[in-house]
């Protein structure tokens, strides 16, 4: 009866939304499952549906309309004097300034998942068999790449110097999950660190510290010589498949749950507390350069404390 009396308590406390709104931009049109958000440093709202990427300005007036190829959701990967990076499923796309159409780039059937060099100058692509593509950023097409390593990427991170490349793996040689922490001049791999769970999302603060997600759980580790030592775990109950969303200032991460019953967390990036939490977890998330943390809803963008 207790441990009933207290999974009821859980469950109210979940059901109530503790992230503050400073307020809401409405959008044009319902958005269907899988659009993504993107903010650039104007604070233009990168929202993605099929086909098709639009920019809103603060008032939800529509900027820039472009084109994408397939059918995927795309999301923006970055923005330098006007021309767009654009990742949309299994293909790379670069839009013109000014152009309403995005081309070129690359395609691969094999890509799993993608990171930006903060210094500008490539785009990771790690594949299903644990190689990483180098991307030129202004071009999107390959430029080099690091051999496979026959065990599933999960996820990739770059440091903030852009001198490291962590890449999640599922069980490798030895049947156990790793981070691949590689040299990004060379490809090297530095050293591999064991995890005891697969980490299926990463992302770095501003400091170099890493965080992931295996089952559920966020942890925070920090790259020690040859290791990466685990600094806390927290299960904010987001959901088992999440993704992370860092602040740029690198005080908070948020933690966006998927699926059913999922929501978004709002932690503390030096101890893991739970900042704030929504009741249900928003299409996507995103930063803004000023720590601003938006949150995109079917029919307008929420902008959280």
């Amino acid at each position: 009866m207790m441990m009933m009396a207290a999974a009821m308590l859980a469950a109210c406390e979940r059901a109530e939304d503790t992230l503050g709104t400073v307020r809401r931009v409405p959008l044009p049109d319902s958005l269907p499952d899988g659009a993504t958000l993107a903010v650039d440093s104007a604070r233009h709202l990168w929202i993605g549906t099929p086909g098709r990427l639009m920019a809103l300005d603060s008032a939800g007036r529509s900027v820039r309309v472009v084109q994408t190829p397939g059918t995927e959701a795309p999301r923006l990967l970055g923005e330098r004097e006007g021309r767009l990076g654009i990742a949309a499923g299994e293909r790379a796309a670069v839009a013109a300034a000014g152009s309403a159409r995005a081309e070129g780039g690359w395609s691969s059937a094999a890509v799993r998942t993608l990171a930006a060099d903060p210094r500008g100058a490539w785009v990771f692509a790690a594949n299903r068999r644990g190689g990483v593509v180098g991307l030129d950023a202004a071009t999107l097409t390959p430029a080099w790449g690091w051999p496979e390593t026959g065990t599933q990427a999960l996820a990739v991170a770059v440091s903030p110097l852009g001198d490291r490349v962590y890449v999640s793996v599922d069980e490798a040689e030895d049947g156990k999950p790793q981070v691949q922490v590689r040299d990004a001049a060379t490809g090297r791999v530095l050293f591999r660190a064991e995890q005891a769970e697969a980490l299926r999302a990463l992302a770095v603060a501003p400091d170099g510290t890493l965080f992931g997600v295996a089952d559920g759980a966020v942890v925070r580790l920090r790259h020690e010589g040859q290791v990466l030592r685990r600094l806390w775990s927290v299960s904010p109950g987001a959901g088992d498949a999440a993704e992370l969303r860092m602040d740029p200032t690198g005080r908070r991460v948020a933690v966006l749950g998927r699926g059913s019953g999922a929501t978004l967390a709002v932690l503390d990036a030096g101890d893991g507390r739970v900042l704030g939490q929504t009741k249900t977890a928003p299409l996507d998330a995103a930063f803004g350069v000023d720590g601003r943390l938006y949150l995109l809803e079917r029919r307008a963008v929420r902008i959280v404390r």
